[in-house]
């Protein structure tokens, strides 16, 4: 549903601060994840493809919280809307072409609906602020890949 309707999706998401059915979909969308990695690029990034997505998404969504201070719910409802679409990205991580594209369409089409949803916030303002942790993100990327 998150695919075809995301505003739908985040209308319906649970704004209750538990974190156990976002936990698992990362943890269970890590498989496929894993398997991808396997197949695309060798054993070593296999597990990190399992372990990594969880502390992430924590580390990711405090960011995503900052743009959304003010808003109606708290940090863990924060995190909740950024398990999903980064559980659904996470497979498509390891192609070469996908997953610059889908990281593109989740932070820059998901994130920023399911934020002015769920947070009751102006989509603009959801936007420029996703945008802007696409920014800090891609060039934290950039520069560990480099060096």
């Amino acid at each position: 549903m998150l695919l075809v309707h995301p505003v739908r999706f985040f209308e319906l998401l649970p704004r209750i601060p538990d974190i156990r059915a976002p936990a698992l979909f990362l943890i269970f969308s890590g498989v496929p994840a894993a398997i991808v990695w396997l197949l695309l690029w060798g054993l070593y990034p296999a597990p990190v493809a399992l372990v990594v997505p969880l502390p992430l998404s924590f580390l990711l969504a405090g960011l995503y919280h900052l743009g959304v201070l003010g808003g109606r719910h708290g940090y863990v409802v924060t995190w909740r809307v950024l398990a999903y679409p980064l559980g659904f990205y996470l497979p498509f991580a390891a192609v070469p072409l996908l997953g610059p594209l889908w990281a593109a369409y989740s932070g820059l089409v998901l994130m920023p609906l399911g934020l002015a949803e769920v947070h009751e916030i102006g989509r603009p303002r959801a936007v420029l602020f996703c945008a802007a942790v696409g920014v800090v993100v891609g060039a934290a990327y950039y520069f560990v890949s480099v060096a």
